[in-house]
């Protein structure tokens, strides 16, 4: 019985670590993320593996994404841009609450991009 219980256990940690992880963010600046552009508002951002998902004000888009642990948890949700030619792209969020910081890969940022800032 107990090893039952230990293997239905193991199956549940699996699952649950294979699970996406779920966030609501607010974007407080017309931005571009993937090469796609956000209107300001809240989204939902679905993280599994190396992909996220971003859904909201009637649109979704997807992009390369690395998750990150850090040290501390953060206060609150951020969102960090960086701003090149005028327009703002999304380069990270740190999501409040948590030690979780997501950093947007691909076309997200540019080389010429002024430092990231944070709204």
């Amino acid at each position: 019985m107990k090893l039952l219980g230990g293997i239905v256990a193991c199956i549940s940690m699996g699952l649950a670590a294979g699970a996406a992880s779920r966030y609501t963010v607010t974007f407080g600046e017309q931005a571009e993320i993937a090469g796609q552009i956000v209107k300001p508002g809240e989204y939902r951002v679905e993280v599994e593996g190396n992909k996220a998902t971003l859904k909201g004000t009637g649109k979704s888009v997807e992009t390369g994404v690395r998750v990150v642990e850090g040290d501390a948890k953060f206060s609150r949700t951020s969102v960090r841009y960086s701003v090149a030619g005028g327009k703002y792209r999304v380069e990270q969020i740190q999501i409040g609450g948590t030690k979780t910081t997501l950093i947007f890969e691909g076309d997200s940022g540019s080389k010429a991009a002024q430092p990231a800032g944070v709204r």
